[in-house]
Formats: C-alpha cells, structure tokens, sequence
C-alpha cells in the first residue's frame, strides 16, 4: 500500500525545523571566540611541547657532538699511538738485525781466534798444561772447538772469555823464568829426575842430580821435544844454581834455537 503525503505538509515541517535551530548573532559570537580560544590553546600548547622538543633535541645534539669531537680525538690519539708502535716496532726490529749481525760477526770473530788458538796449544809446556786453571781451559776448549757448524753461534761470549784467559796464562808464563822437577828418559828408556828450567814458551834446559845427564827443550808443532845434550850439563847446573839461589848469579853461555 502506497501513502502519499501532500506536498504542502513537507514544506511546513521545513520551516518549523529551520525556526527552531535558527541561533542568535550573541550566541553567534559566544562559540565563535570560544573556539578561537580553544584553538589558542591548542597553538599555545603545541608550541610548548616543541620547545621542550626542542631544547631536547638541541641537548642531544650537543651531546652527539661532544660524543663526536671524543671519538675524533680517541681517533687521532689511536693512529698517534698506532704510528708510535709501528716506529717502535721499526726500531726493535732494526735492533733486533744489528744484534743478530752482531752476534754472527763475534761468532765468526770467535772462531777465527780458536782456529789460531788450536795449534799454538801444542806449544804450551809441561808445568803450563798442568796448572788446573789452564788445564780447565784446555778442556772447554777442545769441547767448543769441537763444535759442528751449525753449533758455532752458541756460547760465544764464553768462549771469547776461555780464549783470552788461556792466552792471558800463557802470556804470564812467557814473560818469567820457571824451574820444576821432572821425569825424563834417555834414548835408552832409564828415566831420570831432573831439574828443568823454562824461559817462558821459548826453550827449556834439564839435568840430572849428579849432572851425567842433560837435555834441551823446545816448543814444535807436535809439542815440547827434548834431545839429550850431556855437554852441556855442567852449564845447566850451574844455571840451575843460580836461579834457586844456591849460588851467586852468574852468565852462562847455552845454546839458544829459535822454535
């Protein structure tokens, strides 16, 4: 079913709807400046968050600057360092290239002195080989010199010192005068006590008690070699007398070779 409604009535209804909602220019102007005030509000509001945003903001840039101007300092101080270490670095490992050429060079100095040394042993003398100082040396020596190739670097400053103490005893046997008592034999075998005298390294001359037998020494390649002189035995007893005293000093004429 249709219903119609004149049109009359809806026009009526219109206007008393728009008479009803028609609103006053007090009112008017009542909701316009409250809404002006609340926007205010809202402005005034929004622009205090952002200055507190914003002093925030600047603080943390502040912040991020001072973080960046450390770390730019952290930066510089580390390469600084880095440039330091690596200089120093340098400088041990030129250090460390000079000491070991250094200790190759003493090495070679070294062993050049025991190649000198090794056969001037074989001239040392009886009493000399005996002193317990030397005859230690003698030792370490024959050991160190002994040493294989690859060897030769070892112990060098000890070595060095064995070197010169063996020459420093054998220079202080060279420079004095040395009577001791010995054994020796005659081309026969018959062994005798003697007194021999040494003039240092250069030449020794022996005899019995009873003066019938005498003997002259002196340094070879294969060590002290003694040759029976019975000539000369008077001679050397009275060179032995006066070296321990017995009787006044005196000149002595006895054959001298150089070795």
């Amino acid at each position: 079913m249709r219903f119609h409604v004149p049109l009359f009535s809806l026009f009526f209804v219109a206007s008393c709807v728009a008479q009803e909602v028609k609103v006053t220019p007090t009112e008017e102007l009542r909701t316009t400046v409250h809404e002006w005030v609340e926007t205010m509000q809202k402005i005034q509001t929004e622009e205090n968050d952002w200055g507190r945003d914003q002093e925030v903001l600047q603080n943390y840039r502040e912040g991020l600057e001072k973080e960046i101007t450390d770390l730019k300092e952290q930066i510089a101080a580390a390469k600084t360092r880095k440039d330091g270490a690596d200089q120093e670095s340098l400088d041990k490992s030129k250090e460390r290239d000079r000491y070991a050429k250094a200790k190759d060079d003493l090495a070679t100095i070294v062993r050049g002195l025991e190649e000198k040394l090794a056969p001037k042993l074989r001239t040392f003398p009886k009493p000399l080989l005996e002193e317990p100082k030397v005859a230690q040396g003698i030792e370490d020596f024959q050991r160190d010199y002994a040493l294989p190739a690859d060897k030769r670097g070892e112990n060098v400053s000890k070595r060095l010192l064995n070197v010169i103490n063996l020459l420093t005893e054998a220079e202080k046997f060279q420079q004095a005068v040395h009577l001791r008592a010995e054994l020796h034999q005659d081309t026969q075998g018959r062994e005798f006590n003697m007194q021999v005298i040494y003039f240092g390294l250069a030449q020794a001359y022996a005899v019995n008690d009873d003066g019938s037998f005498a003997l002259v020494g002196r340094p070879t390649s294969d060590g002290w070699k003694f040759e029976e002189h019975k000539e000369l035995a008077a001679d050397i007893q009275q060179l032995v007398a006066s070296t321990t005293g017995d009787q006044d000093a005196a000149f002595v004429n006895l054959p001298f070779s150089k070795p």
